[in-house]
């Protein structure tokens, strides 16, 4: 069910009927509804939750050694979005009639992250509160960051889950501008931008060459807009409820380095990665063969993480080898903060190219024409485009949870909520009722 649909509208209206009615069920009320979400999608693979909430809350009680549970909670993991990959990568052709060849569980991902989150927690005292099979299950599940995150740790939902959902007029209100906003990202934005570029990324041989540049340009703000627009929601939705999700965005594209830009980039997932393997390899401690060796791996493994092709672990491994050398020599340079940002788009953006093309020959093809073809910059059209993409980067100045936050507390709920009403129904009849699928529900 995606968030930028009709269908979540009437799903959410009947939950919060629910909530209200049956205030005493409200940690059932809570796992039903979720399963139901989730298998909206495709009601076959909710057996897959059922293996998550079984699984993790036997490792916990048997208290079983992270060594036999986490391989255990990666095994779905592997064979629904790897096993076809590996078979054909190394060749081992006798595994390819076992290998899973369908459509991907949705956000299998995210959920396999969440439940190896809590085990590690729990395991090494991180989170030391008792854990029921009900507010495990409710954990691992709760609707509004189920699918695309933001990876929550036990600490951050659990004891808000324990507590009665409370609607009180500051909340609700800021909930629902923040759902607006991401509504407004995803229908307006990235599905505008979407229509507009995926030719240029898919049917290659049809595409002028100064399109390229075009392509360059917007696929970082698709997909900035379609994934923070996903969270967003995810927040609005959640904090209309009266429970705050951690923040997974926090002006990346206004970072002035690429260490920066993972810090403000998928929050959640970066502090996943830096606290359950990059530091546990080592850091950034023992010598610079190392460093290179724990950031190279980390970002390889994450770009593992988003799918199994390699154009993705090329992605992430030259993103870990980028991130040494910053490390390197970033002291030697006193470069103005304006130059860095600019710095750092740039980088940013030729990778993202990389994680869009998964066709390593038209990769190539890609940049060569590209960067062959970068006077074409000067074109008005082209220059208009320019100027909308740095207005765009700089606008994440206000596209910030906290000044969200403050612009709540000045609006009147009887202009929000008909504003919010106009956007709401127009976006939906823009889109027939429902938007395109969100990218990292792949992931």
């Amino acid at each position: 069910m995606i968030f930028s649909s009709i269908q979540f509208v009437i799903f959410f209206l009947i939950f919060l009927i629910f909530i209200k009615i049956f205030k005493n069920y409200q940690r059932s009320i809570i796992i039903l509804f979720s399963i139901f979400f989730y298998g909206f999608w495709s009601p076959p693979f909710t057996f897959l939750i059922l293996f998550f909430f079984l699984t993790s809350y036997f490792f916990l009680k048997r208290d079983l050694s992270l060594k036999v549970s986490i391989p255990i909670t990666l095994l779905p993991l592997f064979y629904f979005k790897y096993s076809f990959f590996l078979s054909n990568f190394f060749e081992i052709k006798i595994l390819n009639d076992f290998c899973y060849k369908g459509d991907l569980p949705l956000a299998i991902s995210f959920i396999t992250f969440t439940a190896i989150a809590i085990l590690v927690d729990v395991k090494t005292k991180r989170y030391e509160e008792k854990i029921n099979f009900f507010s495990l299950s409710e954990f691992l599940i709760y609707f509004p960051q189920l699918i695309a995150g933001p990876i929550l740790r036990a600490k951050e939902l659990i004891p808000l889950l324990k507590n009665k959902i409370i609607f009180t007029n500051k909340n609700i209100k800021f909930g629902i501008l923040l759902f607006m906003i991401g509504f407004i990202k995803k229908i307006f934005f990235a599905d505008s931008i979407s229509s507009f570029i995926d030719p240029i990324f898919e049917k290659e041989n049809l595409t002028a060459s100064e399109d390229y540049l075009k392509g360059f340009l917007l696929f970082p703000l698709q997909i900035y807009f379609d994934f923070s627009g996903y969270v967003d929601m995810a927040l609005g939705v959640s904090k209309i409820l009266s429970i705050d999700l951690p923040i997974n965005f926090n002006k990346p594209y206004l970072s002035s380095s690429l260490t920066e830009f993972w810090r403000n980039w998928h929050i959640t997932l970066s502090k996943w990665f830096r606290d359950y393997l990059y530091i546990p390899l080592g850091g950034s401690i023992n010598g610079n063969k190392k460093l290179f060796r724990n950031l190279f791996l980390t970002m390889s493994i994450a770009g593992l993480w988003h799918g199994a092709s390699i154009n993705f672990i090329l992605w992430g491994s030259i993103n870990g080898i980028f991130l040494f050398f910053e490390k390197k020599i970033s002291k030697y340079f006193n470069l103005n903060k304006l130059i860095k940002i600019i710095l750092t788009c740039f980088i940013v953006f030729n990778l993202w190219i990389i994680f869009r093309i998964n066709d390593l020959t038209f990769l190539l093809i890609f940049y060569s024409k590209l960067y062959q073809n970068l006077f074409t910059i000067i074109e008005i059209e082209n220059l208009v485009l320019l100027f909308l993409v740095i207005i765009a980067v700089f606008s994440q100045k206000f596209d910030n949870y906290y000044y969200i936050e403050n612009l709540s507390k000045k609006i009147n709920f009887l202009i929000l909520v008909p504003i919010f009403i106009v956007v709401l129904i127009t976006g939906l009849a823009i889109k027939a009722g429902s938007s395109e699928k969100f990218i990292y529900f792949d992931f």
